[in-house]
C-alpha cells in the first residue's frame, strides 16, 4: 500500500470507506472530495480503502495520502474480509494519525477502522451513510442482523462522534439509542463551469434515439430503494402525452436488478421511449447532467442524495421524494419534494414537464445557486476540520454540533 508522506504539524485524519471505484457511486465520490477538500484547511489527509478492480478506476486525487491494495477475491465475496489490511490500517494509525473517520456499515473495513482506532486509542468519527435508515435496515436484515451482532453495534458504541448528512439521519442514531454527539454537515458538490458545457452529441453518439428528444434524466445506482418500478409504471402512463421527452436511465447495476427493470420496460411497452446507459463517467456523464431537462429520483430511502446536488449544480431542476433529506427542493424553489407514490409522482411529472423550457431553467438555475452558497466542499471541508479539531481538544464546540438531550 504505497503512501505519500505529507508536511509535518498538521492534524493527520484517515478517512476510511470500503471503496472509491467509480461505479460503485455516492461514497467513492462524497468521500475523495472530502478528504481533498480538508488538505486545503491544513489537514494531511489520507484515505484508506480496498481497490475493487471490477468495479473501474478509483477516484484519486493529488492532495490525498490514498492506502489502498487489490481487494482479494474473497474480499470481494466476504464484504470486504481482507486481514492483512486491517495489519496495515492498525500500523498507520500507529504511526501517522491523530484520528479515524469511517463511512459505512456493515463491510470488514468498517470494523478493521475501529480496531485500528480502540488499539491506538485514537477518536473515531462514524458517518453511517444513510445504513442506518429504517429501509436500508429492512433490507436484507437477516445479513445486517450477523454483522451487527458480530462487529457493527460494538463499532457504533466504540465512536466518538457521529457525522450525519442530514436532520433525518440524525434521527435514525438517536433512535437507536446512541448518545454521542452529532456533526450535523451535508455532503458537498464540485461546482461545474457552465461556459464549458459538453455537448449533446456526445451522449447522442452511443444512444441515438436521444437526438431531438427532452432528457428526462435518472442517474444513481439501479437498486430497488430508487424507487424505478413505480418511475416506469407512472412513465407508461404519461408517455404518450410527452412524445417528445425520453427517459434516461443512468447508472451501475451491482446485483443484477436492471435485468428485471428490462422485462417490466417490455410488459409496458416502453421500449422506444427508455434508455438504459449502465454507468457513465466523464464526458458522457457531463453532457447527461449538462443537458437533461428535468432530473428524477424517486427513491424510497436516501440519506443525502449526492446525485440530487450534482444535477442541481448543473441547473437542472430536480424531482424526488421525502425518502431523500431534500426539502431545500422546496424551501428555495429548485423542484419537487414530493410523497413517495406513483400519484404524487405522476402530478409533479405532469407539472414538470408542462411547463415551458425557460420555466425549468429558471428553477434550475436557483439550484444552481443554493449549490454555490450551502453546499461547496469548501465550506464542507471547515465545517469538518473544525470537528476534528473539537474533538482533539481544539477551539470551540461547532455549530454544527448535536449534543445528546436525554
Amino acid at each position: 500500500m504505497p503512501s505519500t508522506i505529507t508536511a509535518v504539524n498538521q492534524l493527520r485524519v484517515c478517512q476510511v470507506v470500503a471503496s472509491i471505484n467509480e461505479n460503485i457511486g455516492g461514497p467513492a465520490y462524497s468521500v475523495t472530495n472530502l478528504a481533498q477538500a480538508l488538505y486545503q484547511h491544513n489537514i494531511s489527509s489520507h484515505l484508506f480503502t480496498l481497490d475493487y478492480q471490477q468495479e473501474g478506476k478509483q477516484i484519486i486525487f493529488d492532495d490525498i495520502n490514498l492506502h489502498s491494495e487489490p481487494a482479494t477475491k474473497l474480499a470481494r465475496y466476504l464484504r470486504g474480509f481482507q486481514p492483512s489490511a486491517s495489519s496495515y490500517l492498525s500500523h498507520l494509525a500507529a504511526t501517522k494519525l491523530d484520528l479515524i473517520h469511517n463511512h459505512g456499515l456493515w463491510m470488514f473495513p468498517n470494523l478493521y477502522a475501529r480496531e485500528a482506532a480502540v488499539r491506538n486509542k485514537l477518536p473515531l468519527v462514524i458517518s453511517p451513510r444513510g445504513m442506518l435508515e429504517s429501509w436500508s435496515l429492512n433490507n436484507s436484515w437477516y445479513k445486517k442482523w450477523l454483522a451487527w451482532i458480530l462487529y457493527e453495534q460494538k463499532n457504533l458504541s466504540s465512536a466518538t462522534a457521529f457525522h450525519a448528512t442530514s436532520t433525518e439521519e440524525v434521527n435514525s442514531i438517536r433512535t437507536l439509542g446512541y448518545k454521542q454527539p452529532i456533526a450535523l454537515i451535508p455532503n458537498g458538490v464540485s461546482l461545474p463551469s457552465l461556459n464549458e458545457q459538453p455537448s449533446r452529441q456526445i451522449l447522442i453518439q452511443s444512444f441515438p434515439e436521444l437526438a431531438n428528444k427532452k432528457w428526462l434524466l435518472f442517474l444513481s445506482r439501479i437498486h430497488p430503494k430508487k424507487g424505478l418500478d413505480n418511475l416506469l409504471i407512472v412513465w407508461q402512463n404519461i408517455a404518450k402525452k410527452f412524445p417528445e421527452w425520453h427517459l434516461i436511465i443512468a447508472g451501475s447495476d451491482l446485483i443484477g436488478y436492471q435485468e428485471k427493470l428490462e422485462i417490466l420496460v417490455e410488459n409496458l411497452h416502453l421500449k422506444e421511449r427508455v434508455t438504459f446507459t449502465g454507468m457513465l463517467s466523464g464526458q458522457e456523464k457531463f453532457s447527461a447532467l449538462s443537458n437533461a431537462d428535468l432530473f428524477v429520483l424517486p427513491t424510497h430511502s436516501e440519506n443525502f442524495g449526492i446525485a440530487i446536488a450534482e444535477s442541481l449544480a448543473y441547473g437542472v431542476p430536480v424531482i424526488t421524494t421525502k425518502g431523500a433529506p431534500w426539502q431545500d427542493l422546496q424551501n428555495y424553489g429548485c423542484g419537487w419534494w414530493i410523497e413517495d407514490n406513483q400519484e404524487a409522482l405522476k402530478l409533479a411529472l405532469l407539472q414538470a414537464m408542462q411547463i415551458s423550457a425557460q420555466e425549468r431553467q429558471a428553477i434550475g438555475l436557483k439550484g444552481r445557486n443554493l449549490m454555490q452558497t450551502k453546499y461547496s466542499w469548501n465550506s464542507i471541508a471547515k465545517e469538518m476540520a473544525n470537528v476534528y479539531r473539537w474533538i482533539l481538544g481544539s477551539g470551540e464546540i461547532p455549530s454544527c454540533i448535536q449534543l445528546y438531550n436525554s
